[in-house]
């Protein structure tokens, strides 16, 4: 049985860096039935046009389908499973993910192309449907948990599946991306889950229903293993961990800090946090390890809002998890919602003020929305100010709990002063040495103040701190890197290849650094090193924009 693993989302969707993603989910299914001798691949076609999504189909001619759901994608999710039925009628479509877990009886009612819906966590579910489809057929589907399906024109719903006790025993993902079809390696491998659940009630957010409220983890040493294949076979050295809360277990978080830094993994990294639970400690450690920021969920500065939200945190802590993070010399992030109902002037002041005072390095501002599964959409129901169906008749990707002239004036004022907040917030030098008395030395402040003095002018300086890198950590790419961007944009030819080529001595797949020296190669005129450079590149990640770029102004 052939299997294919999909995701198709369109309009903005498709061009934001996140949401045009293959979800992470996907890509841990696929790694199980591979791992137990089934032919399944993954497929992205958010790049694709419909038109070249359908001839990619009738390509691969898949047994099964399986499409990952959001609510920003339904329709587009929809739109493929009718494609997938009209190609092969015969082909058996599976629908999964938020969006398709909790609203997946109004899914099967109103929609014949899908067959069944998998319920929350995936992987083990999907492998008992196909095992049951290779045995069976599609007869008594219903014995499998976690499973809605149709069973002599009646909608069943099975009974839940328990949670994966232990994340550690999934396999790595990592070689289903080699065939993958529309997918960008160096960034789709960016992205990193180490955890599942959430024991947080927010009621804008449907992860607790979808995962459950308790949290189950991956081990430090499978991350940190995971990491390093994911280095070794690709070359990244940037991640990002999206859990939900990475640091929800202190004694988790520090021991994969120490790991990092005992086996000189020298990845810089993010990850999103609940301000409740860092301290002033294991910010030192993740800074050590070269963690360069952490994202909050603050949504607002207003303490009646925040209780509206279901956020169960304060200014107060927010106030002193902002104040630890700069200490530790660590960006940070913070997400804002505006158009709550019920929120006035006197709210976004608040917001305001907050924001004055924790001086975050970025943020995002996004108007209050409702999304199956979450605490606003069952309120929305109970109080008949939302349809039962309003997910399948209304085509809207999101549904705004406002429409009235506060929520864009609110929008704007924030984002305004996120803005002036980002200038103000510039760690400067009496920081950096701040940074370094209470910590010791950490190549991540040291790329910091070199890119403060790149962006003043003061190139020396900022040769100073990356060549303290290369001394103090010679085996540490970053500060070569560095050095090497530093002398390409000054000029110095030489001086940036000699640089580069040390990366790629101490990790050889890095494909910015072979991006790097091709673009140096078609400087001097050497144009078929150049093109083998790229080319090299292109072996990596096949779609890599940057290579491609490069081999088509070569041909001009």
């Amino acid at each position: 049985m052939r299997i294919l693993l999909t995701y198709k989302t369109t309009g903005r969707a498709a061009a934001d860096p996140y949401t045009s993603l293959l979800p992470v989910g996907l890509g841990s299914i696929c790694a199980v039935l591979r791992r137990e001798g089934m032919d399944a691949r993954l497929a992205n076609f958010s790049p694709f046009s419909w038109e070249k999504t359908e001839s990619l189909l009738a390509e691969e001619r898949p047994a099964l389908v399986g499409i990952s759901q959001f609510t920003h994608n339904r329709f587009a999710a929809l739109r493929l499973a009718e494609l997938a039925k009209r190609l092969n009628p015969r082909c058996y479509v599976v629908l999964g993910g938020p969006h398709a877990t909790h609203r997946s009886r109004e899914l099967l009612a109103g929609f014949p192309s899908v067959d069944a819906v998998v319920l929350g966590e995936g992987e083990e579910t999907f492998l008992d449907l196909v095992r049951h489809l290779q045995e069976n057929g599609d007869r008594d589907l219903s014995v499998i948990r976690g499973v809605a399906l149709r069973r002599r024109g009646e909608i069943v719903v099975t009974p839940p599946r328990p949670p994966i006790a232990d994340l550690d025993a999934l396999p790595s993902a990592v070689s289903c991306y080699d065939d993958a079809i529309g997918v960008g390696r160096q960034r789709q491998l960016e992205f990193v889950i180490t955890s599942r659940g959430c024991p947080a009630s927010c009621r804008f957010c449907s992860s607790p229903l979808f995962w459950g409220h308790a949290l189950r983890f991956r081990s430090p040493r499978a991350i940190v293993d995971e990491l390093r294949a994911i280095r070794d076979r690709y070359g990244l050295l940037y991640f990002s961990l999206r859990d939900d809360t990475f640091t929800a277990d202190r004694r988790r978080v520090l021991e994969f800090c120490r790991l990092l830094v005992e086996e000189r993994l020298y990845i810089v990294w993010n990850c999103q946090s609940r301000v409740t639970s860092v301290d002033g400690e294991m910010l030192g450690w993740m800074k050590r390890a070269g963690c360069e920021c952490v994202q909050y969920g603050v949504e607002s500065g207003s303490e009646r809002i925040l209780k509206s939200l279901g956020k169960r945190i304060t200014p107060s802590q927010i106030r002193q998890a902002a104040a630890a993070t700069r200490r530790a010399g660590l960006h940070f992030s913070i997400y804002l919602i505006t158009g709550v109902p019920g929120e006035t002037t006197e709210d976004l002041q608040s917001t305001l003020r907050l924001i004055d005072d924790i001086r975050p390095h970025d943020g995002q501002v996004s108007p209050l929305a409702c999304y199956p599964g979450t605490g606003l959409f069952a309120d929305m129901l109970a109080s008949g100010e939302g349809s039962a169906d309003m997910f399948e008749r209304d085509h809207r990707e999101a549904f705004y709990l406002r429409d009235d002239p506060f929520v864009p004036l609110s929008t704007r004022k924030l984002l305004d002063r996120l803005t002036r907040s980002a200038e103000r917030s510039r760690f400067r030098p009496a920081d950096f040495a701040a940074q370094n008395r209470l910590l010791g030395f950490c190549y991540g402040t040291n790329l910091m103040a070199g890119e403060l003095y790149e962006a003043e002018g003061d190139t020396l300086r900022a040769e100073g701190e990356y060549r303290e890198i290369i001394e103090r950590q010679p085996d540490n790419p970053w500060g070569w890197m560095a050095l090497g961007e530093l002398h390409g944009e000054g000029g110095d030819v030489a001086g940036a290849e000699k640089a580069f080529l040390r990366v790629l001595d101490l990790v050889p797949t890095h494909v910015p650094a072979l991006v790097a020296l091709g673009d140096l190669s078609r400087l001097r005129g050497d144009r078929l090193r150049a093109e083998t450079w790229y080319r090299h590149a292109l072996r990596l990640d096949p779609g890599e924009p940057t290579a491609l770029a490069g081999l088509k102004r070569l041909k001009k």
